[in-house]
């Protein structure tokens, strides 16, 4: 099959990365164009459950993300202000052999790796750039860009995030992102050696937070905020505001760690502005990958792993038929209903957290069956 075309990807995060690198290992000439500077990466960091992780497998990935990340296997609730254990459950994979039932890793560590094994293939990049405009036609799509070079492509990969200026651009305005009356406050933190998974601390009037390992000696704290509006956070107060809400818990794993918060550690909220497009995700030779096709709510902390399973399987469609206009049409059929789940169970988990749970009973169940379902094939 066709593995020589020209593939432009716009948007260098998880998702337009991992597509440039298995989009390239099968000899297509790969540029990424990327608004950010390469040392612009953000966020705290990421957790991929072990469907994401087989599928970094898949694109030559997965070792050198397992030397900078830590590994787990359990979902613990905990009682935050004593402690004790609600329920704790193993994570539901039947797993392949190296690979773990799920792994957290700092964003910025992951996007450099993702970064450097690009270039050593021959990705071309090209930071600090965006599409000044588009035209395309039967065979391909010409672009211009920011900086002024004008580019010609057999297939435009929108990876730009949930607020795509290609999405917009090529599919209008109609499709709108709805704030789902939530919003997530992450705390970066040395990770205690008491905690080895994903841990909820829930206090008995039904108050919440979040614990997620990211390495062994890093991990986070979140905690989900429910608001009728988007809350607006001053950067100078963040820290104060983030403190006085997680005073409520109790535990020493938990207690001892906020003055942190005003020593430099990361402290960050950002509100969940969810969209799932309707199939089909490509309109010409320009398709929808990642959160410009999907941005989830992250109850089942899935967002980047359902970027990086969309990269693959767009290489494997492209790879496997000499039609351009097949493999994106069949690329869409097979993601559409899988992250259409994704969304909609990750917003029912949502849903109940606004409403409150003091065991967390149901939302675990969803979860667990969640992740049953993200083990079958992709």
């Amino acid at each position: 099959m066709a593995n020589d075309r020209r593939v432009l990807i716009v948007g260098g995060g998880i998702g337009g990365m991992v597509a440039a690198v298995a989009l390239r290992r099968q000899g297509n000439a790969v540029h990424v164009v990327e608004a950010a500077r390469r040392e612009d990466q953000l966020g705290t960091g990421i957790n991929l459950q072990h469907n994401a992780l087989v599928a970094l497998q898949e694109a030559g990935l997965l070792e050198q993300c397992k030397a900078e990340g830590f590994p787990w296997e359990t979902i613990t609730n905990r009682n935050g202000l004593t402690g004790e254990i609600i329920s704790r459950v193993d994570m539901p994979w039947p797993k392949r052999p190296g690979v773990p039932g799920a792994m957290g890793i700092m964003r910025t560590t992951f996007a450099e790796i993702l970064a450097q094994e690009a270039l050593s293939l021959g990705v071309e990049i090209t930071y600090q750039t965006k599409v000044a405009s588009l035209e395309q036609d039967g065979t391909g799509v010409t672009v211009e860009l920011t900086n002024g070079v004008r580019d010609r492509a057999d297939v435009l990969v929108s990876a730009d995030g949930a607020y795509s200026q290609i999405r917009s651009m090529v599919f209008g305005d109609e499709h709108k992102l709805e704030y789902a009356g939530q919003g997530v406050w992450r705390f970066t933190v040395p990770r205690s050696k008491t905690l080895d998974g994903f841990t909820m601390f829930r206090n008995p009037d039904g108050k919440s937070t979040g614990f997620l390992p990211l390495a062994p000696d890093l991990a986070y704290y979140f905690l989900l905020e429910s608001t009728e509006e988007p809350l607006w956070v001053p950067t100078d107060k963040a820290a104060d505001m983030l403190s006085e809400r997680m005073s409520v818990f109790e535990v020493p794993e938990i207690r001892d760690l906020l003055p942190l918060m005003h020593q430099g550690w990361h402290v960050s909220y950002r509100p969940f502005d969810v969209l799932l497009m309707p199939a089909p995700w490509h309109k010409g030779r320009v398709v929808l990958l990642g959160d410009a096709a999907h941005s989830l709510t992250p109850q089942l902390t899935s967002g980047g792993g359902m970027a990086i399973e969309d990269a693959v399987v767009l290489a494997q469609e492209l790879r496997d038929h000499d039609d351009v206009d097949e493999a994106l049409a069949s690329y869409s059929v097979r993601r559409q209903e899988r992250c259409g789940i994704v969304y909609r169970n990750s917003r029912r988990i949502c849903d109940i957290e606004k409403e409150g749970s003091k065991d967390g009973a149901e939302g675990t169940r969803i979860m667990v069956d969640s992740f049953k379902l993200l083990a079958e094939d992709y």
